[in-house]
């Protein structure tokens, strides 16, 4: 099973719509799925258009994320409740491709342990994406890409799928806000875990105003880097063994 994981703060305007285009997505599919959305003290009626919905799609659940409250917080609370055997974390206001979580899972089922999204990579497509927040994106991307001597130039992207293994070995996780997004990339490269990249299409948002403010994380993605690199550096990696193909588990049965 496939879990998405959707922290959700004052969306009533969008989560309708990205949930049903969810549902409609991994529809018919030869594996189960579950959206699970993490409410988080939304002020609005983000649990009412829910509420609605769940008799209609049955994969649909909700859950209150009890606080602190947070991007980061609500997506941690979210990780103690999934049941899938991998989960996609993604945003509330539809700006992730349901069709890229079918090919992350995909991947997944091939023996990869993660699949990382990447926007800015050949094929990727990005439409609305604020210049400013670009290249401070751009930026921040580069410095800790050179620090964990990888490729991979999206690690501030949350749009990411893990085994349910490789978040269990990178817990605990610490922080609050979108800094998470680092956290949890960081943490999974960190323990050797198998991962390919993903190119993925992303739109701003219809309705409501993003939470996400840039210079106000700065900080906090700065904090979280100087802890993940003391970390990478104290706690021995542990390499997280790809999955067994049915063919491979049989003949090692024989």
């Amino acid at each position: 099973m496939l879990s998405i994981v959707i922290p959700a703060y004052n969306e009533e305007k969008n989560i309708g719509t990205t949930v049903k285009a969810i549902a409609q997505e991994l529809s018919g599919r030869d594996w189960a799925f579950e959206i699970l959305v993490v409410n988080d003290g939304s002020a609005d009626s983000t649990i009412a258009v829910l509420e609605q919905l769940e008799p209609r799609i049955p994969e649909l659940r909700h859950v209150e994320n009890p606080g602190p409250h947070g991007y980061g917080y609500a997506v941690r609370f979210g990780l103690t409740e999934f049941i899938g055997d991998a989960v996609v974390v993604a945003m509330a206001d539809g700006s992730d491709a349901p069709s890229d979580m079918v090919v992350y899972y995909e991947k997944v089922m091939e023996g990869y342990d993660c699949a990382f999204g990447s926007r800015f990579i050949p094929g990727a497509i990005v439409d609305g994406y604020p210049l400013f927040k670009r290249v401070i994106n751009r930026m921040g991307n580069a410095v800790i890409a050179l620090l964990m001597g990888q490729r991979y130039g999206d690690f501030t992207n949350g749009f990411k799928c893990y085994r349910r293994e490789v978040v269990e070995r990178m817990q605990p996780l610490v922080s609050g806000q979108f800094n998470l997004t680092i956290e949890m990339s960081i943490k999974a490269v960190a323990q050797q875990a198998r991962y390919t990249v993903v190119p993925t299409s992303w739109c701003d948002r219809d309705a409501g105003k993003s939470k996400f403010q840039v210079l106000r994380q700065v900080k906090l993605y700065l904090w979280t880097l100087l802890y993940c690199m003391v970390e990478v550096r104290v706690v021995p990696r542990i390499a997280v063994p790809a999955r067994k193909s049915a063919t491979q588990r049989n003949a090692d049965l024989l």
